[in-house]
């Protein structure tokens, strides 16, 4: 018998959470059906019995074992054999440590899908929800497979992300150095090198001054009032309407708004197609793909369009309420809807949206790179004349 978190309300909409001692989720599902409670979301407790890793597996690690094992189911070797030779094969410790107890847990007669469940930090849901289609559907390889492919283009959505933060990222950083090196090494020596002349220094070349002045003798209170404004921020993102209010700001932003829209879209996309492909529930699988868009708001809507599903409406309605996933996105599920074809209609908007990342990203890119060079340029450049104007107004004064 296992420990088993549940998050679960009652008709009323009152929330409860806590642990139940049971052997599977059926039997959870069942002690909070005798308690009148409606389960929104059900997880292995963590245990000793559990193991918790301190790091992830790689993504590229995952992949590889999920091709590998599915080439294995498909070549009929028996799924205790296939664990034992994946764990020889895989060079990932927190992997290959996960297996060992996955094939433990299977020889003690648990199932694949529940042996998984029990390394979160491994297996994510979206991971085990296929797994546990594919394994009752008799089609465990094809399931196997789809997360390996899932997998491999959400990781191609996320690098194009970060590939389209690191130049900027880089620049900016290298700016702030070069502002604060020169404010605190460069400025005093020309300073020095003014009052020993006598020089009367114009208004520019005293504001900078001043300002390396007020940096040098209050360091240390700005580094603590930076700390403790990136602390209060992140206190107050880490709490639910603090994250909201944030993410939903950051849909609004122009340019870089319109990029995290279309990835959260695909990634939500490209999650429910392969659940659905793969056989999963659609409230099961509007549940996991819900929380991979990145976006809480996103999320919101789609945990709406959820309830929808589970009250006998569609998707499509729902999602076009929320206006917060393009018009675009419940055409195309209303289309599926009535052809039956969801699952390929999801997997139509994940291959457009994924489409317009990539051109966003490379024109974010292209606008960026012109734009911080002017800017760097001129904030640097200035520093540098408001400098060397004390020296130009002295060449001037003795010129003819």
């Amino acid at each position: 018998m296992n420990g088993w978190l549940f998050k679960a309300h009652t008709p009323q909409g009152k929330v409860h959470q806590g642990v139940i001692q049971a052997t599977s989720i059926a039997e959870v599902e069942r002690t909070l059906a005798r308690q009148k409670l409606i389960p929104d979301r059900i997880r292995p407790a963590p245990t000793d019995r559990s193991f918790q890793l301190r790091r992830k597996p790689s993504r590229r690690a995952m992949v590889q074992f999920a091709r590998q094992f599915a080439t294995l189911i498909s070549a009929a070797v028996p799924l205790v054999l296939s664990l034992e030779i994946l764990q020889g094969l895989s060079d990932d410790t927190p992997l290959r440590r996960a297996l060992e107890k996955v094939t433990g847990d299977i020889q003690a007669g648990s199932t694949l899908a529940d042996a998984l469940r029990r390394h979160p930090k491994v297996f994510s849901d979206i991971f085990v929800a296929m797994v546990d289609a594919g394994e009752q559907g008799g089609s465990l390889d094809v399931a196997l497979l789809r997360v390996a492919e899932y997998m491999e283009r959400a990781q191609e959505v996320n690098e194009r992300m970060r590939g389209a933060m690191i130049y900027p990222t880089v620049i900016v950083l290298v700016a702030i150095g070069a502002v604060v090196a020169l404010l605190t090494f460069v400025v005093p020596t020309f300073q020095s090198m003014f009052e020993s002349s006598g020089m009367a220094l114009p208004y520019p070349t005293l504001v900078l001054v001043d300002t390396s002045h007020f940096i040098a003798r209050n360091i240390r209170y700005i580094v603590v009032a930076t700390l403790f404004l990136v602390l209060v921020l992140k206190g107050l993102y880490d709490t639910r309407v603090g994250k909201r209010v944030a993410h939903r700001m950051a849909l609004h932003l122009p340019v870089m708004g319109s990029l995290i829209r279309k990835s959260s879209v695909a990634r939500f996309s490209r999650t429910i197609a392969s659940l659905l492909g793969s056989g999963v529930s659609i409230l099961e699988a509007l549940e996991a793909a819900s929380r991979t868009t990145g976006n809480v708001v996103i999320e919101r809507a789609v945990m709406q369009a959820r309830d929808g599903v589970e009250q006998g409406m569609g998707i499509s309605g729902p999602l076009s309420v929320s206006r917060v996933l393009p018009p675009l996105v419940s055409r195309m599920v209303n289309v599926g809807e009535q052809t039956g074809r969801l699952d390929e209609m999801f997997a139509k908007v994940a291959d457009f949206y994924e489409h317009e990342v990539d051109a966003a990203v490379e024109g974010l890119l292209k606008a960026l790179e012109p734009a911080l060079v002017v800017v760097v340029g001129v904030v640097l450049g200035g520093m540098v004349v408001a400098m060397y104007l004390p020296i130009f107004d002295a060449v001037g004064t003795v010129g003819p």
